[in-house]
C-alpha cells in the first residue's frame, strides 16, 4: 500500500509545523546594534561593568535582578534587556561566569579549601557551585586544582633541569 505523502511533502509539512510551533527568534544583538544602543543603555552597561569588575558584585550570593536594578537606578526589564544585548546572556549566567573565574584563581593560588570555596565565590550552595563549575570548565574543582598543581610542578622541574644544564 502506498502512503498518501511523498518524502518531499512530508518534509514540507514538518517544516511548516515547526514554524508554527517555534516562531522565529528575535535577535536582540546584531553586530552593530551596540552602536545603535541608547545613551542610557550604554550608561547602564558601563555601570554593570563597574559593578562586576571593580566592586565584584558577583561575590554577593543574594544579588538578583531586582536588587541589581535598584542599585543601578533602573527597572528589571530594562536591566535584563541591556544584559542580553551587551553580554548575550542573562544575569545569572553573567554572574556565574565571573564567579567561576574567581574560583579558578583561588584554586590556582590554593587560597581556600573546597568547603568554603562556594560561599567565597558568591554561590548560595555547594551544589550550584559544582554544577556551574562543571558547566563552564567541564571538570570538577578538585580535578582542576590537581591539574593546575601538576602543571606548576612540571614548570618547576623544567626550571631545575634548565638550571642544572646551564651550570
Amino acid at each position: 500500500m502506498e502512503t498518501l505523502f511523498t518524502k518531499n511533502t512530508d518534509k514540507k509539512l514538518f517544516e511548516r509545523d515547526i514554524q508554527d510551533i517555534l516562531p522565529e527568534r528575535i535577535v536582540y544583538a546584531k553586530k552593530d546594534e551596540a552602536n545603535h544602543a541608547s545613551g542610557r543603555m550604554k550608561e547602564i552597561y558601563e555601570n554593570i561593568l563597574y559593578c562586576i569588575e571593580n566592586k565584584m558584585i558577583y561575590l554577593d550570593s543574594t544579588i538578583n535582578l531586582s536588587k541589581f536594578s535598584l542599585l543601578l537606578c533602573t527597572n528589571t526589564t530594562y536591566l535584563s534587556k541591556v544584559i542580553n544585548m551587551f553580554f548575550k546572556c542573562n544575569l545569572k549566567t553573567l554572574l556565574n561566569k565571573h564567579r567561576i573565574e574567581y574560583a579558578k584563581e583561588l584554586l590556582k593560588m590554593e587560597q581556600c579549601d573546597l568547603k568554603t570555596l562556594p560561599k567565597r565565590c558568591g554561590f548560595a550552595s555547594r551544589s550550584s557551585f559544582y554544577a556551574a563549575f562543571m558547566k563552564y570548565e567541564h571538570i570538577a574543582p578538585t580535578d582542576f586544582r590537581a591539574h593546575h598543581m601538576s602543571i606548576e610542578i612540571r614548570k618547576r622541574i623544567d626550571m631545575e633541569i634548565d638550571n642544572l644544564l646551564t651550570i
